[in-house]
């Protein structure tokens, strides 16, 4: 049985280990070399799919926020500890991590996205003022960044990791930066046909528009973790023990709270609908709106859209 049964609201670096007095000291903010195996995510997520995620971000966080205290939860972050928060997007996660590990403890976030990051540096003004000085965020490639060895107690995502071209090579470099004995705690995505909130809207969309090519299953993106196998696989090459797996499946709310036709548009710009209507006419954008309009209605809700999520909730260890 799933761990959890509930609703959520829908949706990396010059590393210095110290934390100076400033709040969150931030360097080369403004631009990452696209270069790598990871090159192509990060055009992506410097490109449009950043902007548009940062502007979007308060209907993003109010999807996400409660998957992530999920998460946060089972990682158990501890008063004084330090954390590593890996594809921290616009920042939630990060804040939320700072408040539980309190003045004494640090946390970084880390992303290859300068939209996002920059969107995360201005929620820096929400913690309390106690906590100055023990949050960061950084941009970088974390699968190849020369972190500072065996400083993290804690090495944390919410659906940040599963993006990476080697994930085997990436979490054996991260795992260098947690000390012996330190945890890995994240949340990604299960299979894809489990997740209604992406299929239902997608299928209705694909009613008007060009059959996609085959996906490679574990290729970078969304679902590339939903094989607990494969996970487990790369996880243990990576030098990881103690992998656990518990499922969640969450009822996402999506949407921003006003018309059925206002949480439309939010699957037309967001996600796999909105990748699938890039150069398309308008006729085709007509169609498929009406279309995903008919499909969630029944799902919808007091201004959002309620549909079936499965995510993992993975644990592990770095040897002592």
């Amino acid at each position: 049985m799933p761990r959890v049964l509930w609703t959520a609201s829908v949706a990396w670096v010059n590393y210095k280990y110290s934390i100076g007095s400033q709040r969150g000291v931030t360097s080369h903010m403004d631009k990452i070399e696209v270069s790598g195996p990871n090159a192509q995510q990060i055009e992506f997520w410097n490109g449009e799919a950043g902007s548009h995620w940062s502007e979007r971000d308060d209907q993003m966080s109010l999807m996400l926020r409660p998957l992530g205290a999920e998460a946060i939860a089972l990682a158990a972050p501890d008063t004084g500890e330090a954390v590593l928060d890996i594809g921290c997007g616009c920042g939630d996660t990060t804040l939320e991590l700072a408040v539980a590990v309190g003045a004494t403890g640090r946390v970084v976030g880390v992303d290859i996205s300068a939209p996002m990051l920059v969107t995360a540096n201005a929620k820096r003004a929400q913690l309390p003022a106690e906590l100055d000085g023990n949050c960061s965020f950084e941009l970088a490639d974390a699968s190849s960044h020369d972190f500072t060895p065996a400083v993290f107690d804690l090495l944390f995502s919410r659906f940040g990791v599963m993006f990476f071209a080697d994930p085997a090579t990436a979490f054996a470099n991260m795992r260098g930066a947690l000390k012996p004995g330190g945890r890995l705690a994240f949340m990604c995505w299960g299979p894809a046909e489990q997740n209604d909130w992406i299929m239902v809207p997608m299928q209705a969309a694909r009613e008007h528009l060009p059959a996609p090519e085959p996906a490679e299953p574990r290729a970078p993106g969304p679902f590339a973790f939903a094989d607990t196998d494969y996970v487990s696989e790369f996880l243990q090459a990576a030098g990881f023990t103690n992998i656990e797996f518990e499922p969640t499946q969450p009822n996402m709310r999506m949407g921003n709270g006003s018309s059925l036709d206002k949480s439309v548009e939010f699957f037309m710009e967001m996600g796999p609908v909105s990748s699938g209507l890039v150069n398309q006419p308008d006729a085709v954008r007509s169609a498929v709106r009406e279309s995903v309009r008919a499909a969630i209605a029944g799902s919808y809700v007091d201004g959002y859209v309620e549909l079936q999520g499965q995510c993992w909730l993975v644990t592990a260890s770095n040897p002592g």
